[in-house]
């Protein structure tokens, strides 16, 4: 215990962190409505629904830090010549704005968990059987998170590891790092398959791999974040505020940097289709995989049945020539 971050500065360094992260996430936002603007007639329904959600997480996390800027004025400026000072007053967890924080933090993780099975079910076409084992797990996961706050209530002090806490906090990271885990395998391994299975219908040879790269490399900033801040908790280390602080920014940003990158890429594909030189381009604009609300142009998979008609007639005619 004698690295363990003293409270005071581990609160400061946390509000630090999160302001930085939240810098990125307004960026993003911003980005993300320049380019369902700017590519609106490429958007359908479900790219609309990701739009709309990664505004409420941008809303979910504004009102966050924004909450945490209260916590370090009233902490380090109105609070800090009282007994105790900034670390008594920042850390009594049964206060509104504590309870409040939290709150936030636990409906982003939800919200963020909610959207990723929704696409894993797009993905998967739409099949019950993965819906249905994802949703128990967020059904657990939401329990667990509420449960957290509601029991800050029931604590006195400043102790994060109480233990009336010590059981429900662990499970909601540990949720929230398996559902996240579990549905981006999920939507991996399904434009993995994707991709091996159209390898002779597609319009280009990369396929569907960047979009692979993309879903992994997106979530592998809020994966990280929840299972470390998993340990530290476990090891009852004061850098797990942190850590958790930096959550609520940090979903929105995987959100929206998958949204973003992938309306980005679909819109590349969807232009090198149109202006290909190839004959007959057209036929191409046919099916298209969906990925996470966001259509991927694929090469029809039907033939000429006119084309097969008229070459089946011509050796009709043919052999009945060649039999008179």
């Amino acid at each position: 215990m004698a690295a363990q971050l003293p409270l005071n500065q581990a609160f400061i360094v946390s509000i630090w962190v999160e302001a930085v992260l939240y810098g990125f996430l307004a960026a993003l936002t911003l980005a993300s409505v320049y380019v369902n603007v700017s590519l609106r007639q490429h958007q359908n329904a479900h790219s609309r629904i990701m739009f709309a959600v990664g505004l409420v997480m941008w809303g979910i996390a504004t009102a966050h830090i924004g909450v945490n800027c209260y916590r370090l004025v009233q902490g380090y400026v109105i609070h800090a010549g009282e007994p105790g000072g900034a670390e008594a007053w920042l850390g009594l967890l049964s206060s509104w704005s504590h309870i409040a924080k939290d709150v936030l933090l636990a409906t982003q993780e939800i919200l963020g968990d909610a959207v990723a099975v929704y696409r894993t079910w797009i993905l998967w076409n739409q099949d019950w059987r993965i819906l249905c084992p994802l949703t128990i797990l967020l059904i657990a996961d939401a329990v667990s998170g509420y449960s957290v706050c509601a029991t800050y209530t029931q604590v006195t002090g400043v102790n994060i590891f109480d233990k009336k806490l010590e059981s429900w906090i662990p499970a909601f990271y540990a949720l929230s790092f398996a559902q996240s885990l579990l549905t981006t395998g999920l939507m991996a391994y399904r434009i993995w398959s994707s991709d091996r299975r159209s390898l002779k219908y597609r319009l280009n040879k990369q396929g569907l791999m960047p979009y692979l790269r993309i879903l992994v490399e997106s979530a592998a900033l809020q994966l990280i974040l929840e299972l470390i801040a998993l340990i530290f908790y476990a090891a009852s280390m004061n850098a797990q505020y942190v850590v958790t602080e930096m959550l609520t920014p940090a979903v929105g940003i995987t959100f929206n940097a998958i949204t973003i990158r992938i309306a980005l890429r679909s819109s590349e594909a969807f232009m090198n289709m149109k202006s290909s030189s190839r004959p007959r381009a057209s036929e191409f604009a046919g099916p298209a995989q969906t990925i996470g609300g966001t259509t991927i142009p694929m090469r029809p998979i039907t033939i000429s049945i006119r084309q097969d008609m008229e070459t089946d007639g011509r050796s009709d005619g043919g052999d009945e020539r060649d039999q008179k």
